[in-house]
């Protein structure tokens, strides 16, 4: 895997292939959205419940306890629009892809209340 670059504020290739993979790894049942039990069999142990509390905190914007991969994908690109690199990214999803626990990351909510006010 090479260095990734995006134009803008929009995820680079790499990491937008990546989390579209870590998203279907996710939905066990292919019904193209995530839920709760899905997420903590997709980490099995590693703190399974909090990872999955915590990403559906930071990436269910609707609040209809399912995350589908316009939700997802939205999370990922406001994580770049808050200041965090393509490189950055890309370590975070690596992770997650092996069954790393679920990562705050600072600023993302803030990028939305600058559209909102």
């Amino acid at each position: 895997m090479g260095v990734c670059f995006s134009k803008g504020s929009g995820l680079c290739a790499e990491a937008k292939s990546l989390a579209v993979d870590i998203f279907k790894e996710m939905d066990k049942d292919g019904n193209n959205t995530i839920d709760f039990n899905e997420a903590v069999i997709f980490w099995e142990r590693n703190y399974a419940k909090i990872s999955s509390r915590a990403m559906f905190e930071a990436v269910d914007k609707d609040k209809n306890d399912k995350i589908d991969l316009k939700e997802w994908i939205a999370f990922w690109t406001r994580v770049k629009k808050s200041g965090h690199s393509d490189e950055e990214i890309l370590e975070e999803l690596k992770s997650l892809k092996n069954r790393g626990s679920w990562v705050g990351f600072n600023n993302v909510d803030a990028v939305n209340k600058k559209k909102i006010d």
